[in-house]
């Protein structure tokens, strides 16, 4: 019965844990080390829509650490990724324009599907097991039932796992450097409004643990 309770908890907290994970990070030592505190949020991803919905939560986010933030969305025209108009340099004038210390970039670098395997499991219940009257343990009938008949194997299945890879990316304003850099896993994201708080959540979580932006 505490094997079973284990294995309850196991499936309990893997379903409780978040989707989204970062699996590497790198730190520049050329980074400020008292930490960015006015970031300009840019997702590079085609889709208008989704792009607004991730800087936004970063935006949204951000504010509740008291980090100030400006998203692409909301100072640059929506076609931006597809433009050949706007340019390195024209672009860091509208960075420049609003203060900001440091540019965060988000890019979607890959999806992976793959198919796995979960075995069946064996469903144990009835008298004995749920802690009612036994009907005697002894070499009879009874007692084969008892012990047995709320013993069932649950049939294995095939599942299907979708994987988003995204780089996260930050840039110093002054230098234009490269300071920091992650990558994040999402395994089957439910949906994009699910996906994208959780995301945003992790990443800022992470970047505040390296000192990359600074709580106020």
């Amino acid at each position: 019965m505490k094997k079973i309770l284990f294995f309850a908890f196991l499936i309990l907290a893997a379903a409780c844990s978040p989707a989204t994970k970062i699996t590497r990070s790198w730190t520049s030592p050329d980074k400020y080390q008292g930490g960015y505190n006015n970031l300009y949020v840019a997702a590079i991803i085609g889709d208008v829509t989704k792009r607004q919905t991730i800087e936004d939560d970063v935006r949204t986010k951000l504010s509740s650490l008291g980090i100030r933030s400006t998203t692409s969305n909301a100072t640059i025209r929506p076609n931006f990724w597809m433009s050949t108009d706007l340019d390195k340099n024209a672009m860091m004038n509208v960075v420049n324009q609003n203060g900001q210390d440091a540019i965060m970039t988000m890019t979607l670098i890959d999806v992976q599907d793959e198919q796995r395997y979960i075995p069946g499991a064996m469903m144990m219940g009835g008298p004995m097991m749920m802690g009612g009257p036994g009907w005697g343990m002894g070499g009879n009938f009874g007692g084969f039932w008892g012990m047995n008949h709320g013993m069932m194997m649950t049939p294995g299945h095939i599942v299907n796992d979708r994987r988003y890879f995204i780089e996260i990316n930050i840039y110093d304003v002054k230098s234009e450097l490269l300071v920091w850099s992650a990558q994040s896993k999402t395994l089957n994201p439910t949906s994009m409004e699910k996906f994208s708080s959780e995301f945003a959540q992790v990443v800022l979580e992470r970047m505040l643990e390296e000192g990359v932006i600074r709580k106020q």
